[in-house]
């Protein structure tokens, strides 16, 4: 859909950033469109892990590009691709730029508490082994481990998926570790008032911020 596939305008991120003159690759997310790989067979037991590798042998592609700028690689992504992203930055450290749109809040805050939907077999079934506050691991710490790359996140206030105050503490958390790198204008924070989307005067600031990191 971020290439032009009859969803919404909204959703063409990656036409509108090879207009402005980015090199541009959307990876297909495991169990969507006709990429439906044998989780269990391939050894993987979170569709969100086969992501990360499948997007990590993208950055391998584009970096064997005479035409891409090794030193300047950035993600950006809506919902899904907005915490599928952030999963990858973390590790992949090639990647310079993050933009996560609607991607997350914290666990804990999640639905209520109620973390069904993260534990398809597409995202990360093995959470509901964990007690909910004693899941290993929560958005505080993957953004924290970015530091001191750039990161925009915009976490609309009418968001029914992911709450924009669970998005502020997961970020006062993780602005300790961008301070301590000496990075803590890289981390960037946008609450527009829309609902779970990616309007165009964000996507504006998220390009801005892009151009600003990678150009």
């Amino acid at each position: 859909m971020v290439v032009d596939l009859g969803r919404s305008v909204n959703d063409h991120y990656a036409v509108e950033l090879a207009e402005r003159g980015y090199v541009c690759l959307a990876p297909t997310y495991p169990g969507f469109g006709n990429y439906l790989p044998d989780l269990q067979a391939l050894g993987y037991q979170s569709g969100t892990m086969k992501a990360i590798y499948d997007n990590i042998r993208a950055v391998d592609l584009l970096c064997s590009l005479p035409s891409v700028a090794t030193n300047r690689i950035g993600v950006i992504g809506h919902s899904l691709g907005g915490h599928s992203g952030v999963f990858t930055a973390v590790f992949e450290p090639r990647i310079r730029a993050l933009v996560s749109s609607c991607g997350f809040d914290s666990f804990l805050d999640y639905q209520g508490g109620d973390i069904t939907g993260w534990t398809a077999t597409r995202y990360m079934p093995r959470l509901l082994e964990w007690p909910l506050a004693e899941i290993p691991f929560d958005f505080h710490e993957l953004i924290g481990a970015l530091a001191p790359a750039s990161v925009f996140i915009s976490a609309p206030l009418r968001d029914a998926n992911f709450r924009w105050d669970s998005v502020d503490r997961v970020v006062t958390a993780a602005r300790a570790v961008f301070r301590l790198y000496g990075g803590e204008q890289n981390l960037i924070v946008e609450h527009p008032d829309a609902e779970h989307s990616f309007l165009p005067d964000m996507r504006e600031k998220a390009y801005q911020f892009l151009d600003s990191r990678l150009k």
